[in-house]
C-alpha cells in the first residue's frame, strides 16, 4: 500500500475488444471516416499495437524497484489484480482516452463498467514502483522512448479491488460496476 501505479498510455484498442469494436464500428463500413480518429474505421482497426518492452525493460535494469509490471488488455485495469499481491488499487487520474473508444461508446451504447470491463481505456500498461522512485521511473521510461504518468495508488484494500474514481466504477472479480 502506498506504492504508486504509472500509466503508460495505449494508441488504440490494441487487440483487446476487437470483437466489440468491429461490431459496433463495422455497421457503417470499413471504409467509413471516423472523424475524432482522423482516419476510416479499418485503418483504426488495423493500427499496429504498441508493444512496451523497451520501456519494461528499461525499468527492469535500471536502479527502480520495480514492484509490479501490468499489460492493460483484455480485463482493462483488472489485470491489475493478478499482480501477486494482496492489495487493492485506486485509480485516481486516467490518462486521455484515445477518440476510438469514445466512436464506440458512442454508437454501440456502451456503457463505462462493459468499456472499462472490455478495453484498456487509454492506459496500455502500467508499472508499479514505491512513490520514491516515481520521478525516477518515468524518467527511465522516457529516455526508452516512452511516457509514464501517475495514474494511482496501491491500497490496502479491499483486497483485488480496483476503484476507478473518475468514473465512480469499482472493478474486482472480472467486472466492474458503479461504485
Amino acid at each position: 500500500p502506498g506504492d504508486v501505479v504509472l500509466g503508460l498510455p495505449s494508441n488504440g484498442i490494441h487487440a483487446n475488444g476487437m470483437t466489440l469494436a468491429r461490431r459496433v464500428l463495422l455497421l457503417g463500413g470499413s471504409d467509413r471516416y471516423l472523424e475524432a480518429c482522423g482516419r476510416t474505421v479499418l485503418d483504426e482497426l488495423l493500427r499496429p499495437t504498441h508493444i512496451y518492452v523497451p520501456e519494461a525493460l528499461a525499468l527492469l535494469r535500471s536502479d527502480v524497484q520495480v514492484k509490479g509490471l501490468a499489460h492493460i488488455s483484455g480485463d482493462g485495469l483488472l489485470n491489475l489484480t493478478r499482480l501477486e499481491a494482496r492489495v487493492g488499487y485506486e485509480i485516481d487520474s486516467l490518462l486521455d482516452v484515445p477518440p476510438v473508444f469514445d466512436a464506440i461508446q458512442v454508437e454501440g451504447r456502451v456503457d463505462d463498467a462493459e468499456m472499462f470491463r472490455v478495453f484498456n481505456m487509454g492506459v496500455g500498461f502500467c508499472a508499479v514502483v514505491a512513490e520514491s522512485s516515481a520521478d525516477a521511473a518515468m524518467r527511465v521510461v522516457a529516455a526508452a522512448g516512452g511516457d509514464a504518468k501517475p495514474i494511482g495508488r496501491v491500497t490496502a484494500g479491499p483486497v483485488g479491488q480496483v476503484t476507478v474514481s473518475e468514473r465512480g466504477l469499482v472493478g474486482r472479480d472480472a467486472r466492474f460496476e458503479r461504485a
